[in-house]
């Protein structure tokens, strides 16, 4: 009997093993420009998502209208695609999301972060939840990191911590640049910030493999459209002029606080695909009440 407890012992951790191996090599797979480390506290933070099927689904539905935008941004700034995967260790992509601090948004921009990278904030319009908006200040922001550090582990570090946090860590470390380098000496919150965005990575990359489906997301669509307007519109005029939910209209532009857009300023409104047209056509603004007002 004992003989037998110590062989299924050696049994299941040769499959524990072996599940491990598979996703060291996975991840090694997964590395294009930002560099990626299997360890014990990534594959803590695997096995944690993968216990919450529920949630990983519910991201990756989100997904689905999130990051074809972000991947258009990026690539229109050179930044690596794998850094969307920010805004799950950030917001999980909910725009509307405020920390206890005050940082909001995808990106979880705090306000000063934010009106220094030309976010407007008023009781109106918060561009910090615009998808568009706050996705270019990332990039700014993603790219000013990287040129002071010219390695993106680091970068995604001093997203976390900031510049200066990160001065004190490479100071600490005899100067070396690096992130395993510069790791003990990082706040206890931004070491694990590194494990968690590989794990992310991984379990979105590899969903599939682990029968987690796309979950579908009430009111939002999979693809995206845009219109720009500096005329003042309530969230219903749009709808009725698109021919698009008022729900949908609401969902995709959290921005706009009081549900009206600002006249006098660039607004971006976001449309599922195929609405823009109906907003651009002349008879648009035939008829529109001026005087109707968002519920």
């Amino acid at each position: 009997m004992k003989r037998l407890l110590i062989i299924c012992l050696v049994a299941l951790c040769s499959i524990h093993v072996g599940a491990d191996e598979v996703v060291k090599k996975r991840i090694k797979a997964m590395q294009k420009d930002v560099p990626m480390e299997y360890n014990q506290d990534v594959q803590m933070y695997i096995n944690r998502y993968l216990k919450a099927p529920a949630m990983i689904s519910r991201v990756r539905g989100l997904s689905q209208y999130y990051f074809p935008i972000i991947e258009q941004v990026f690539e229109e700034h050179g930044i690596p695609k794998e850094l969307k995967y920010l805004t799950l260790v950030e917001s999980k992509l909910n725009p509307k999301v405020v920390s206890p601090r005050g940082a909001a948004g995808l990106w979880q921009f705090m306000p000063g972060s934010g009106k220094a990278f030309g976010m407007q904030r008023t009781s109106f319009v918060d561009d910090r939840l615009d998808t568009y908006r706050s996705t270019e200040a990332a990039c700014k922001l993603l790219k000013r990191l990287y040129n002071m550090y010219g390695d993106w582990a680091i970068v995604i570090a001093a997203y976390n911590c900031g510049s200066g946090t990160i001065r004190g860590a490479i100071k600490a470390a005899g100067g070396k640049k690096k992130f395993w380098a510069i790791y003990p000496y990082l706040p206890k919150q931004t070491r694990v910030y590194m494990p968690i965005f590989v794990a992310y990575n991984y379990v979105l990359e590899y969903a599939d493999e682990y029968n987690i489906p796309i979950a579908k997301i009430e009111n939002m669509p999979t693809k995206s459209d845009t219109i720009h307007t500096t005329r003042r519109y309530t969230m219903q005029q749009i709808a009725r002029i698109t021919g698009t939910p008022v729900e949908t209209v609401r969902l995709l532009n959290p921005q706009y606080l009081q549900g009206v857009t600002p006249a006098g300023r660039d607004n971006i409104i976001c449309l599922p695909e195929g609405k823009a047209a109906k907003f651009r056509s002349p008879k648009a603004l035939v008829n529109i009440d001026e005087t109707e007002e968002d519920e």
